[in-house]
């Protein structure tokens, strides 16, 4: 009987060590695993805020794109004269003067700007709205000179010949093109 006691307490206290030797091995086992989901979801909100500063960044980029955009389409190449003498003659054409371009010198010096020389006839006052909507064109030019002189025995409308504002008149223009970048 005594032989039997001690069996029934040593396997009592087997059982209590392999119930607190199970419940230790299950609780490190869960703290591995909450320690590993811990390092996951730290993971996760690193990815997430990286994918908003990558949307972010993306949206950045785009909104500068097409502000580099705008700006280039300021800025003309020597390839891209032909775009500025359409310009010109179109607002030749609105402000209803007859233009006459001399020379286009495209410097062969990358410091010196290309120098435009034309002739613009009409009346005064065509004349003067072609010179306001030069001012106003998408590049910037610099009016170096400009010469009026009216045209004598040519008329364009019927007013009274003694009026400045009535009759034939030319405007010589030297003008550079600051906005442009030798390629």
């Amino acid at each position: 009987m005594k032989n039997n006691f001690f069996i029934t307490i040593f396997v009592l206290v087997s059982i209590v060590f392999m119930a607190v030797a199970g419940d230790l091995f299950l609780f490190f086992k869960a703290s591995a695993e909450k320690k590993a989901i811990i390092d996951l979801r730290k993971i996760v909100l690193q990815n997430n805020k990286k994918n908003e500063e990558e949307k972010l960044l993306a949206e950045a980029l785009d909104r500068l794109k097409k502000e580099k955009d705008i700006i280039n389409a300021v800025f003309l190449k020597e390839e891209d004269l032909v775009r500025l003498i359409k310009i010109l003659e179109s607002i030749g054409d609105n402000s209803g003067v007859v233009l006459k371009i001399s020379s286009i010198s495209p410097s062969s010096d990358k410091e010196l700007k290309p120098k435009i020389s034309f002739a613009a006839d009409g009346s005064f006052e065509q004349l003067f709205i072609y010179m306001e909507m030069l001012e106003n064109i998408p590049y910037l030019v610099t009016i170096n000179k400009v010469s009026l002189q009216k045209n004598q025995g040519v008329k364009i409308d019927k007013a009274d010949d003694k009026s400045p504002l009535t009759g034939s008149w030319q405007a010589l223009f030297d003008v550079y093109l600051e906005s442009y970048e030798k390629n």
